[in-house]
């Protein structure tokens, strides 16, 4: 019961990231809510329903809409007119998010961050209601812990320094700072790495990481906007850090069993 305790008191804490939401003018718009669309989430989940579990596959479905709708609020927040909650957000597939380019590093950097921030509380909070209902409930318990280890797992891959992952954002941002061929190097590095965990494993998984990988280098370089300083560069860094770390602690049961 303390751990629940523990995990709403973070919940009550993470409020003022909703602050304000409705303060501002503009909208958050559904996209991509159609027939294709649905189809081709459809297989999707049932990919990873057939890697993992029915109940993983539904718990991911969790994930994504609300990365996606978190993401959108974060535009909203940085002021951008219109943001789109997409429910394929695949690349070269669906919609951008927005339509407005970002004026600089930060605002890049927190529209990263901000979905796989605001997910650690529902993740933290899923594992404590695993525990509290364990043994009373263990059906609902084994929802709970789905749930919380498909949102560490889903967010911890999503912050992984690919294009057009979060995490390939936020590493960009960083590398622009200090070294601006760092973000390319860190990408080689990683795609290096999962190929030769694909090939010594024989994990498809690292198979379809490694050519998230190779298609992140095949993006374009974007505007010119303005970086960050050293000390938000230093801040930004930090928190992805310990977002990273917390969410593949968090999804590490699935991630070790897939990789």
């Amino acid at each position: 019961m303390s751990f629940l305790m523990l995990a709403l008191a973070l919940g009550v804490f993470a409020l003022p990231l909703l602050k304000g939401v409705t303060a501002q003018s503009g909208r958050i718009q559904p996209s991509g809510f159609d027939g294709v669309s649905v189809v081709v989430g459809f297989g999707i989940t049932s990919l990873v329903a057939a890697a993992t579990s029915p109940l993983m596959g539904f718990a991911f479905i969790l994930a994504v809409l609300l990365h996606e709708i978190s993401a959108a609020l974060a535009c909203r927040f940085v002021g951008h007119e219109v943001a789109r909650v997409r429910l394929v957000p695949l690349p070269y597939f669906a919609a951008p998010r927005s339509d407005q380019r970002f004026n600089t590093a930060l605002e890049e950097s927190y529209v990263a961050l901000y979905a796989p921030a605001l997910s650690i509380v529902p993740m933290v909070l899923c594992f404590a209601l695993f525990h509290t209902f364990a043994a009373s409930a263990p059906a609902a318990a084994n929802v709970f812990r789905a749930t919380a280890i498909m949102l560490g797992a889903f967010n911890f891959i999503m912050l992984l320094p690919f294009l057009p992952f979060g995490g390939g954002h936020v590493v960009r941002a960083i590398s622009e700072a200090f070294w601006p061929r760092m973000g390319t190097l860190i990408t080689v590095f990683m795609t290096a790495a999962f190929f030769s965990a694909a090939l010594k494993d024989g994990s498809i998984a690292m198979l379809v990481l490694t050519g998230a990988g190779l298609q992140s280098l095949l993006h374009k370089r974007r505007d010119k906007i303005q970086m960050l300083t050293p000390n938000q560069a230093l801040l930004v860094m930090a928190a992805y850090a310990f977002i990273l770390c917390t969410h593949f602690t968090g999804g590490w049961w699935l991630l070790n069993s897939l990789m």
